[in-house]
């Protein structure tokens, strides 16, 4: 079979330049000659080097192809290797976005209160598709929503995400979890709570919001206690019930002795914010995870009057346990690798069919698209990739949809500037 008649792979994309590297490997901006579409081509280096960061690969592409939705990233296609035993990297499509939220609220400190609660809406429309689906997210910060010059956010980055399935106890004990501290949710500060739930994402989601609205992170804690301290010091210190049921010891002592704190009125921590803004943030920020809204109530707020219909906005069928049954069990760096390789056939229909009747090839005999792409990246991480330095990314772990997008070019910031100085179209 000559792959390439059939699907193309090769001279599909057209590269462009290399807009970021990392540990991870190497983002190239491309054009898909079928569609005239611009693209961002990811490949990822050793992904087989150490277990865990497979895993984690095999979590996102599962989840970025089980959760479709127009404020999720797309992953439009995944290369197919050379061999299906032997291989180390993987290319994966994504749609090209123009940067990420935090670069648009880093660039901009005169968003409109129609930005503010446009992009609000987006990420609890999407918060509402992901929880519907039984997915905690557990990563949400600036860096991980995408942006377009349209005002258009999508939430990406799903390396952390889990399943919740309600029979195994997922919800109760993850303990890999390492995400960006200052959007931690304070039962997440000291494995506070006995059972986690998605109130952990709609804590980050106030947290970004009260970004948006100031152009400061909100709780910049320099480690749990500061960030802590910074909790209690806007919100209160939480009553003697919540403290009740913190599981941590020493961080329930902690919150037991300190001071007596009265929180703060968001109307004055807030000043320039709409009112009806810093009360439905505030109900995102609730201390006890009991007492925030799920995504579907806070699209429902008044805050959000004549923007759209919470009723209209899709919902998600939980993902089924067997799509994630290597997370319930040990697995090996083979089982991934076959893991990953499904997944990639899922972007082959035809070879994709051959696997489930048994019928493919281990190897196929045509000139590889990963060769021709390798040779092409290469070209450009010699050369710096066209038109500037390969700027390392700040990432610490793989991670698949975030292009990183760290130090604008010149032309890439006036367009930002340009586009945030304008009433952006809510559409």
């Amino acid at each position: 079979m000559d792959f390439f008649s059939e699907y193309g792979d090769a001279n599909r994309y057209k590269i462009q330049e290399v807009i970021g590297k990392g540990s991870y490997g190497v983002v190239c901006s491309a054009i898909d000659q079928h569609t005239g579409d611009k693209v961002a081509i990811k490949k990822i280096h050793n992904i087989f080097e150490h277990l865990s960061d497979a895993a984690r690969i095999l979590r996102e592409i599962k989840l970025l192809r089980l959760l479709r939705h127009p404020d999720i990233v797309e992953i439009r296609h995944i290369m197919l290797p050379p061999s299906r035993r032997d291989f180390k990297d993987i290319y994966v499509v994504f749609e090209l976005m123009d940067t990420d939220l935090h670069q648009v609220i880093k660039a901009n400190d005169d968003l409109t209160k129609e930005h503010h609660q446009f992009f609000l809406y987006q990420m609890l429309r999407a918060l509402k598709y992901i929880h519907t689906a039984n997915v905690y997210h557990r990563d949400l910060k600036p860096k991980n929503i995408l942006a377009n010059a349209n005002c258009k956010l999508k939430i990406c980055d799903f390396g952390l995400a889990r399943v919740a399935f309600n029979d195994t106890p997922t919800t109760v004990f993850w303990t890999d979890y390492v995400a960006t501290r200052w959007y931690r949710a304070p039962e997440l500060c000291g494995s506070f709570f006995t059972k986690y739930s998605p109130a952990i994402d709609i804590w980050s989601i106030g947290c970004i919001f009260a970004e948006i609205l100031t152009g400061k992170p909100l709780f910049p804690g320099k480690n749990v206690v500061h960030q802590l301290d910074l909790m209690t010091d806007l919100l209160g210190t939480p009553s003697l019930d919540t403290v009740s049921r913190i599981r941590n010891e020493k961080a329930r002592r902690y919150l037991s002795s300190m001071r007596k704190k009265q929180p703060v009125c968001f109307s004055e921590r807030f000043p320039k914010a709409d009112p009806a803004a810093f009360k439905l943030m505030q109900r995102l920020l609730a201390f006890d995870p009991k007492d925030r809204p799920t995504a579907e109530e806070a699209l429902a707020d008044p805050y959000f009057k004549g923007l759209g219909k919470v009723e209209r906005e899709p919902s998600c069928q939980p993902i089924s346990k067997f799509e994630f049954e290597f997370e319930r069990k040990k697995v090996t760096k083979e089982d991934v690798k076959e893991l990953i390789f499904r997944e990639i056939l899922e972007y082959h229909p035809q070879l994709l069919k051959d696997y489930m009747n048994g019928t493919e090839k281990t190897n196929f005999l045509y000139p590889s698209a990963v060769d021709n792409f390798r040779r092409q990246f290469a070209n450009l991480e010699e050369n710096g990739g066209k038109g500037g330095a390969i700027v390392p990314s700040d990432r610490k772990h793989v991670s698949l949809p975030r292009y990183p997008l760290q130090d604008f070019t010149n032309s890439i910031c006036c367009y930002v500037l340009l586009f945030v100085k304008k009433k952006m179209p809510l559409n």
